[in-house]
């Protein structure tokens, strides 16, 4: 069966692929799969995942590293497994110390910050995707053509359901016109406290959910977009059993009661 064409076509936009990377972490950033080879091949797989892609989503690839690793094993598959000839930039951003009482959120916005700032592709274009560089996300262009225009900001944002309270926003993947990203996430960063949005995902919805509403912000997305790959922290696989059931659950709720933000 063919899947249904999208109802809408998104206007044009100049797209930038945005891959963080830590490919050798600090012990501060507490993750569990710390393993710089096996954080490189994450990266590795990711990237020749990102070139071969056809949305206009990775047109342009920007990969971002803060620990200093040599990204020459990188540089060498982007010129030799990339079908399209896509623009691919490196840039080697330094790290300074992640906050007493904070977490890897803050090394992560500060490396977006200031590459963003030093990149060359960045001036060619209008709108950015962002991903952890370790994960794929094979559902993205889908998702991006559910929509009726690019995206001020697509992000999806949950709330916790009863007994747990509170709200965050899922930063594995974002995408957001470098106009919004300037406009309320750049240097965000500072605002971060041991007390208070401690981590990025709390900072994140701190920053965009009063947004909500406003033309081109979409704070869920329109279909699940689930990551493929390892999670950092947790070092467990996305398509493990758990992960899978919910994510199945949240596909449903998306449907069946998208007034839930779970």
């Amino acid at each position: 069966m063919q899947e249904e064409a999208p109802k809408h076509a998104p206007e044009p936009a100049d797209w930038l692929l945005v891959m963080t990377a830590t490919i050798a972490p600090s012990p501060q950033a507490h993750v569990r799969r710390a393993d710089p080879a096996l954080r490189l091949a994450d990266y590795m797989r990711a990237l020749r995942f990102w070139l071969a892609e056809t949305h206009p989503c990775a047109d342009r690839i920007l990969f971002l590293e803060n620990s200093g690793f040599d990204l020459t094993p990188l540089q060498r598959l982007a010129e030799q497994e990339n079908p399209a000839g896509k623009p691919v930039e490196f840039l080697s951003i330094p790290a300074t110390p992640i906050p007493a009482g904070l977490n890897y959120g803050y090394s992560e916005m500060e490396l977006l910050d200031n590459g963003l700032q030093r990149s060359t592709l960045r001036q060619t274009t209008t709108h950015m995707v962002k991903t952890t560089g370790r994960l794929v996300f094979p559902a993205l262009g889908r998702a991006l053509h559910r929509l009726p225009a690019a995206p001020e900001l697509m992000i999806d944002c949950r709330r916790f359901p009863w007994p747990r309270k509170g709200a965050d926003a899922r930063v594995q993947l974002f995408a957001c016109s470098h106009r919004f990203y300037d406009a309320h996430l750049r240097d965000s960063r500072h605002q971060m406290r041991p007390d208070a949005l401690r981590l990025l995902e709390q900072l994140i919805y701190h920053q965009v959910i009063g947004c909500a509403g406003q033309p081109g912000v979409h704070l869920r997305f329109p279909i699940n977009i689930d990551p493929v790959g390892y999670s950092g922290f947790k070092a467990r696989s996305y398509q493990s059993p758990g992960q899978r059931c919910e994510q199945l659950l949240r596909a449903l709720l998306r449907r069946l009661a998208p007034s839930c933000w779970y």
